[in-house]
């Protein structure tokens, strides 16, 4: 697995992390990372972001930051999709993952 900082231009949108072929984004209000199928398109076919990896101090960093958070008026029905979400991974378990060990 492998984290990597979603840019667009200068504003830091998501932190995101690759396993496999799923693309997951932090989403500070659950407090998860969630599977991102649109994200995933545009980091395979679209390239309207920028992707930069990063280390897990660095994630953790923008984490604090706030980088994730969605405006709760105006991505009501996505945040509502990903608090549904029973598969949401933790940043523990993705930085575990990261780190090749396992909580």
């Amino acid at each position: 697995m492998r984290l990597l900082l979603v840019k667009d231009g200068e504003r830091e949108v998501w932190v995101a992390a690759l396993a496999h072929e799923h693309l997951y984004s932090y989403v500070a209000n659950t407090g998860f990372f969630h599977d991102n199928n649109a994200l995933r398109n545009d980091y395979y076919m679209e390239f309207d972001f920028e992707y930069e990896e990063i280390d897990i101090v660095r994630a953790k960093e923008l984490i604090a930051a706030g980088v994730g958070l969605l405006d709760e008026d105006s991505r009501a029905d996505a945040l509502a999709k990903w608090r549904a979400d029973s598969r949401g991974l933790t940043p523990a378990d993705v930085f575990a993952a990261v780190a090749g060990t396992r909580p």
